[in-house]
């Protein structure tokens, strides 16, 4: 059975999907009163770190019609032949050096940002897996709630809602 291969499209609606979560979160987390939080929570440290994310996905976003068809084959490939958190757990990894200023990797576009994570995750040859459907691989590269994992982090500790897929934590330079 031939799998589906991913095109521009789908990783057009990836991003704006992780975008989407991300602002889902920093709603909820709105919502939450605040004595659910640790005292010592930064509200606009992570404010501003979720807002940070999605300009820069936002930025990858409007260049992803111009991947070309070499960097669509290698993230196929990635995606076929990784478990979806350990992809997602580099590209998280990825996104908050770019995002805190602390690499930006030649990552001004999402050829770049994309041949760069799927380069690491085949360097790192980790969670490796067979064949399946690539659609699904990549809706598991971030869970739903809590995209970035800051719940995960020891100053927020607000809940999360529903069931996270992984649990590593990301924090940004301060």
């Amino acid at each position: 059975m031939r799998t589906k291969m991913l095109v521009h499209a789908d990783i057009k609606e990836f991003l704006g999907d992780l975008s989407d979560a991300i602002e889902a979160d920093q709603t909820y987390v709105d919502s939450l009163p605040r004595n659910r939080f640790h005292s010592q929570y930064d509200d606009g440290l992570w404010r501003d770190w979720r807002r940070d994310f999605r300009e820069f996905l936002g930025k990858l976003s409007a260049t992803v019609d111009t991947m070309s068809a070499a960097s669509l084959q290698r993230l196929n490939e990635v995606a076929s032949s990784f478990e979806p958190t350990v992809v997602g757990q580099i590209m998280l990894e990825t996104l908050a050096e770019i995002v805190g200023g602390c690499s930006a990797a030649g990552c001004e576009t999402a050829e770049h940002f994309f041949d760069w994570v799927t380069g690491e995750v085949v360097r790192q040859g980790r969670g490796k897996r067979s064949n399946g459907s690539l659609r699904m691989a990549m809706s598991q590269w971030f869970p739903a709630n809590d995209p970035l994992t800051i719940a995960l982090d020891p100053e927020c500790g607000y809940p999360v809602r529903g069931s996270r897929a992984r649990t590593p934590r990301v924090r940004p330079a301060t």
